[in-house]
């Protein structure tokens, strides 16, 4: 094999693995995942980032996200076996595309990855560059490539078989990875996990007006909203045993008064807090992004 020829199949290689990895945090849903939590919802929109509304977008449709993974996985499977490097390439080039689109134009700050292995899947597809042209713009029958030599045939077994293995653990690895994670992000480790309005409230300070519980392995912090607008982010510990949030050096004894009820009555930023709260449905329940 020629040293353009090695060359090439690196890149193909690296690209296939690449892609695989990259598709893998889509299709288990995990690389949005964190703006699914329940304090990410009281953050007003305005107040987002231009990439953190590109996230939000994507992590409200699980569907939309889990099909732009299998492209991406299903472009990286194609780099595999010789008769459909050129169709892997061509899905990977539509998938890497889309990406390097809305992350320039949403101003999100991984830029060069994508464009980098789009680039490597234009250098990928360069053997039928010729003959894409003919068919495209010249309205005629491509030639075809050259058939490869008999006695490498060994050889070329081998590649695509250390290539199929790879692009297995590669799955393995990323679905072991993102099932835990989805698992961290996802599983409420008390029923008081989720958003709440507030009904009633007496205390001192701006009138609560929404209150977020994340109560899950990945996240456990109470989000508050008030009256003024501020967002207000503590470290949160739930002792369902003996019915109390302990938020920061402050406490707070809650009673759960049904289903969709909630009444907390302690002390929080120093001073005391009374108040009854009422359950909304988060996104994952309803169709509404919140």
């Amino acid at each position: 094999m020629s040293a353009a020829g090695v060359v090439h199949s690196v890149i193909r290689v690296v690209l296939s693995l690449t892609m695989i990895g990259f598709g893998m945090v889509k299709v288990i849903p995990t690389q949005f995942i964190v703006f699914t939590l329940p304090g990410e919802m009281l953050v007003p929109l305005g107040e987002s980032s231009s990439s953190g509304m590109l996230w939000k977008f994507m992590a409200t449709s699980t569907p939309y996200t889990v099909i732009t993974g299998a492209v991406e996985v299903i472009g990286g499977l194609l780099l595999i076996f010789r008769r459909t490097v050129l169709l892997g390439a061509l899905v990977c080039m539509v998938a890497l595309i889309q990406v390097s689109i809305l992350n320039i134009a949403y101003d999100v700050p991984v830029i060069a990855p994508p464009l980098l292995m789009l680039a490597m899947a234009l250098a990928v597809s360069v053997p039928w560059w010729s003959g894409l042209i003919d068919v495209l713009f010249r309205n005629r029958d491509s030639a075809a490539l050259p058939p490869p030599r008999a006695d490498r045939r060994r050889i070329r077994l081998v590649g695509t078989a250390a290539h199929s293995v790879a692009a297995v653990l590669v799955v393995l690895f990323m679905g072991a990875n993102g099932i835990r994670t989805y698992y961290d992000y996802t599983e409420r480790l008390s029923p008081l996990d989720g958003v709440w309005a507030v009904d009633e409230f007496h205390g001192d300070g701006p009138r609560w007006v929404r209150f977020a519980i994340d109560d899950r392995p990945a996240s456990q912090r109470l989000v508050l909203v008030r009256d003024d607008g501020e967002l207000t982010t503590r470290d949160l510990t739930v002792a369902t045993t003996e019915s109390v949030l302990r938020v920061g050096g402050w406490t707070l004894r809650y009673t759960q008064l049904s289903d969709t009820g909630l009444h907390l009555i302690g002390q929080f930023d120093g001073g005391p807090i009374d108040t009854t709260l009422r359950r909304i449905p988060l996104r994952t329940e309803t169709r509404d992004f919140r």
